[in-house]
């Protein structure tokens, strides 16, 4: 299977969050991966399971300001080498120097340029991947980069004696599908899909997935929440039967039920299906063979 496109992945925290959207806006539009947070205490969580190459910091955040939030974060042997850039209104050079104390590599001044932005992803991008290196998990947590067509499922299951798949395998399979329904038939794409399976239950998060126009029309129409969320709910259902199909296919367990949320406001989608029993996969790759 050929390997996946690297792509540079982008923490951005920040209390405000009309802000930290349009950062977060612009950067995917530079072509990088983007999670957008809103405050310090919830960007520890996010970062250890995001992985970011870069992280874009507010020094001043109501919980958990940006200078502590470097240290925490600088203290994970995992964010050893992460790029973390601080971004303040202040000018104030004892706050430039206490950032950097707390491990900051750079300081930008808000209004950030989109020089600047393009000049630190440059930086990123051109560095070697292996400089950033990654926990390899069992779990395929991260849909752009562990995808695994249907059709290379099946060869793998058909040629071990157990017949069946891991749950990362399976994981990737229904991930590598959602991908393709979505940019085939819907039109449009996720920054990151994550699927998960939970003793008896199938978690697919979407995040990211409302387009631009999908979040201006949430903030300038009345009506336009109600109006997108009626929408894609009305979508799914019409792809319930593939997905329900892929699931079967993937685990080997027919879903008994789907449960979907939207969040116009962060703009991640969530697909819950859940199965009459625990799907039995193998515990590792060499299972059974």
């Amino acid at each position: 299977m050929p390997k996946a496109k690297y792509t540079t992945r982008v923490l951005i925290v920040d209390d405000n969050q009309d802000g930290a959207d349009a950062l977060g806006l612009l950067v995917e539009e530079l072509g990088s991966t983007v999670h957008v947070t809103y405050g310090g205490l919830q960007a520890l969580a996010v970062a250890t399971a995001f992985r970011p190459d870069l992280v874009l910091v507010d020094l001043l955040m109501p919980d958990m300001d940006g200078c502590n939030l470097v240290k925490r974060v600088r203290q994970l042997p995992a964010f050893a080498n992460t790029k973390i850039v601080a971004i303040t209104g202040l000018k104030d050079e004892k706050v430039k120097t206490r950032a950097a104390q707390a491990g900051c590599d750079s300081i930008l001044t808000k209004p950030v340029t989109l020089t600047e932005i393009k000049s630190l992803l440059a930086g990123i991008a051109g560095s070697e991947v292996d400089a950033f290196p990654r926990v390899v998990r069992g779990r395929a947590n991260d849909g752009n980069e562990r995808r695994l067509p249907i059709d290379e499922a099946r060869r793998i299951r058909s040629e071990r004696k157990s017949r069946k798949l891991t749950i990362a395998e399976c994981e990737a399979a229904i991930c590598d599908g959602v991908i393709r329904f979505q940019e085939e038939f819907l039109g449009w794409r996720s920054d990151q899909i994550c699927i998960l399976i939970i003793k008896d239950l199938l978690l697919i998060r979407i995040r990211n997935a409302l387009t631009v126009a999908e979040r201006q029309l949430v903030k300038s129409a009345a009506t336009g929440r109600d109006l997108i969320k009626q929408t894609r709910k009305q979508l799914l259902e019409l792809a319930r039967p593939m997905l329900e199909s892929l699931v079967h296919e993937a685990t080997g367990v027919k879903s008994i039920s789907m449960h979907h949320d939207l969040s116009t406001e962060t703009g991640e989608e969530v697909v819950i299906f859940s199965f009459p029993e625990v799907p039995r996969l193998s515990e590792a790759p060499g299972a059974g063979e």
